[in-house]
């Protein structure tokens, strides 16, 4: 008897040890979380006043109001400038919404969005990069494709990160092609991004979800990256509550299809957590998407 009482009260104090040990480790998590938010908004804060500078003068710039540049190609490069360095500065205030207490809140807008312009003006910020390493971007929308009521900036952050993927893996006299569709049968919105270079089987897609997971092939342009690229925009669709379908090959090119609805982000619905449809396709689907009016290129 006395043996049983002893094993229960030893029972009893290895169960307060381990509460004590989990309330422990909670604790930690907790202040190493804290600790790096603090760390994000320090580098979102940091960031945002050099940005403010670059957007001042890149106006200055692009509206010539010191005096003329000389060369036109110099306004839409300063243009451009002033585009990216906007999208990095919303970017940061987002952080800083997100992870400043007293300025927390749901930082997803939804506003009338014209859906060819960002997609103009991401091919505008990419058309050096392309050019240099002999890759032919363009991109095309249908003729009566709508506004959409979304994230402006998401929608720029997503299209940002799979354009200069695509870039990065499609090797010189290739081409990637932004379009942009309507389903009137799903009420979507379709983006697609369309290149014929390197290619992934289905099993190195699911991985490059992954955060931190890179390629384990040389990109064809000597690229190194961080292997976040694919898993920001996987969040950034759910949050925009579209889906994401990739389909590739391997040496044949890759589709990566969006699908965004059209009434915008409503708040009664939830947002999506993953939706992503992974497969591997023939070269003959690589002609599947062409619309009608051509954006730019």
């Amino acid at each position: 008897m006395a043996d049983s009482v002893d094993n229960l009260n030893d029972a009893k104090q290895a169960l307060r040890d381990a509460e004590g040990a989990l309330e422990y480790a909670l604790e930690n998590e907790k202040r190493s979380i804290a600790q790096q938010q603090l760390r994000i908004t320090e580098l979102a804060h940091e960031v945002r006043t050099p940005l403010n500078a670059v957007l001042g003068y890149a106006q200055i710039l692009s509206e010539q109001l010191m005096g003329p540049l000389g060369t036109p190609e110099y306004v839409d490069y300063a243009r451009t400038i002033q585009h990216a360095a906007n999208h990095l500065l919303q970017v940061c205030d987002g952080m800083l919404n997100e992870f400043t207490p007293e300025q927390q809140s749901n930082s997803i807008t939804s506003e009338e969005v014209d859906v060819s312009q960002i997609i103009s003006s991401v091919v505008d910020l990419f058309a050096r990069m392309a050019k240099e390493r002999g890759v032919t971007l363009t991109a095309s929308a249908d003729d009566d494709f709508p506004k959409l009521r979304t994230d402006p900036t998401r929608l720029n952050q997503v299209l940002i990160n799979l354009v200069s993927n695509a870039i990065k893996f499609t090797p010189k006299g290739g081409s990637v092609n932004v379009a942009a569709r309507v389903d009137k049968t799903k009420g979507a919105m379709i983006l697609v991004i369309q290149d014929n270079g390197s290619g992934m089987s289905e099993a190195e897609m699911l991985e490059r979800l992954k955060p931190f997971v890179k390629s384990e092939e040389p990109a064809p342009h000597g690229d190194t990256g961080t292997g976040l690229g694919l898993t920001i925009v996987q969040r950034l669709i759910g949050e925009l509550q579209g889906q994401m379908c990739m389909a590739s090959t391997k040496g044949e090119g890759t589709i990566i299809s969006i699908e965004l609805p059209l009434d915008g982000i409503r708040p009664d619905n939830p947002t999506k957590d993953q939706i992503i449809h992974v497969r591997e396709v023939k070269p003959s689907d690589f002609v599947e998407f062409i619309p009608a009016r051509s954006i730019k290129g």
